[in-house]
């Protein structure tokens, strides 16, 4: 994305995942990203592939990846102020992501269904796509830590 289009740098604090394993303020034991808003309501972000969260010697475990695109398409979600859960994440591993690299992350919404958003996300390094996503999302109704409807 073109950094001059960025109208607002916004990001999002909510109790609803402020100790997400990806973005939460979980004492440096997540990933610490933090996505920004770009004026056609894409976000965007970065991440650094240290070598602590690598799968096979120099390269990044590809559940990490699978975590950064996820994280990226629900923060689209949430930077409308729509808190929802993956309902299917489908990923696509192009280049393996070597340790020490920094992971640009983008992701857009796609479609709308009812109460179904369609997503994708892409992660690039030094502008090449390294792995994309396409996601399903369900509005929460209620908090998740309520329990499921009797």
């Amino acid at each position: 994305m073109n950094e001059m289009l960025i109208v607002e740098k916004e990001e999002v604090e909510t109790n609803l995942h402020r100790n997400c394993f990806a973005c939460g303020s979980n004492d440096g034991m997540g990933l610490g990203l933090k996505f920004y808003k770009h004026e056609d309501g894409a976000v965007f972000g970065s991440f650094f592939a240290d070598p602590k969260y690598e799968g096979y010697s120099g390269i990044i475990h590809g559940g990490i990846i699978a975590t950064l695109l996820d994280s990226a398409m629900t923060h689209c979600l949430l930077m409308k102020d729509i808190p929802a859960l993956t309902g299917r994440l489908s990923i696509k591993y192009s280049t393996p992501i070597r340790t020490g690299t920094v992971v640009k992350l983008e992701a857009r919404i796609v479609d709308q269904i009812h109460e179904m958003f369609l997503l994708e996300g892409k992660a690039l390094v030094d502008g090449k796509r390294v792995a994309s996503a396409e996601g399903k999302y369900r509005i929460m109704k209620r908090m998740v830590n309520q329990g499921a409807e009797k």
